[in-house]
């Protein structure tokens, strides 16, 4: 059976560096192999004659060297990863690769931004996540207790998801040995009719949905991380209507921007 991969997005800032120790902490729990992954621009020079030239092979060498330095130095000597060095774009490049292996996520760093910056510029992690077909945990730069074993998944209880979303939950559940705790947060203005009380994605996980009020979706999970000591959120990213769409993307954005442990983000 072929070994599936965990892909982790290096651009060599104190974020990545994080997120690429986290990554090899999750590889060796899930038993998965590593790829460290960089997208790079290609340096264009301009000649007298008026010709470009570009200098790809020079460059691809020197950034496999960078790489390795990189890798040693946050993962230690013996590691063992692939590398992937591309100058593509990073969601076709990444999605190109979970078509081309079985991916068990793709992990990304978060550098902690302000309230202005997160809404203008945002970050390769959160923009990626919930359109790759894989899961993207994003892990926020000031997370260095790096540990697998507890998460919360937030589930907004109306409708369950569909089987496929519910697999990936589950391989992430089985390959991390993962206790779970199913989280609803119920806001002042919401209105529930009919609410799914238990989360069952197979005859040998079912989970009790607690409910729990706070004013903000992200402050209820926040605190719930704190309460139950929890070392990462699940949060499913739905297709509906696009209004409900954006409401969602932004919800789960500023989840990942405040949230104090990594965001696993599912896309359904």
């Amino acid at each position: 059976m072929k070994t599936q991969k965990i892909i982790v997005g290096i651009d060599y800032t104190p974020s990545s560096a994080n997120a690429l120790k986290y990554a090899g902490l999750l590889a060796k729990h899930a038993n998965c192999e590593l790829v460290l992954f960089h997208l790079y621009d290609i340096p264009v020079m301009h000649a007298n004659s008026g010709l470009y030239f570009i200098s790809m092979g020079e460059t691809k060498q020197s950034k496999v060297e960078k790489i390795h330095a990189f890798a040693k130095k946050n993962l230690g000597k013996d590691a063992v990863y692939e590398v992937h060095i591309t100058s593509g774009t990073m969601q076709d490049e990444i999605q190109a690769l979970i078509k081309a292996d079985k991916v068990h996520s793709v992990v990304m760093g978060l550098a902690a931004k302000t309230k202005i910056n997160r809404f203008i510029y945002g970050s390769n992690s959160t923009n990626l996540a919930g359109k790759l077909d894989c899961p993207v945990v994003i892990v926020p730069e000031s997370y260095k207790t790096h540990k697998v074993g507890h998460s919360i998944l937030a589930f907004d209880n109306s409708e369950m998801p569909a089987k496929k979303t519910l697999n990936k939950i589950k391989q992430f559940i089985n390959s991390t040995q993962s206790k779970v705790n199913v989280l609803h947060i119920q806001t002042p203005e919401a209105f529930e009719e009919n609410p799914v009380t238990e989360f069952k994605i197979d005859a040998k996980h079912i989970y009790p949905v607690e409910t729990k009020k706070a004013k903000t979706v992200v402050d209820g999970i926040s605190k719930a991380v704190n309460a139950k000591k929890a070392h990462s959120v699940i949060s499913i990213s739905r297709q509906h209507s696009f209004v409900y769409r954006f409401f969602v993307e932004s919800v789960t954005k500023e989840i990942a921007f405040t949230s104090k442990v990594p965001v696993m983000v599912v896309h359904e």
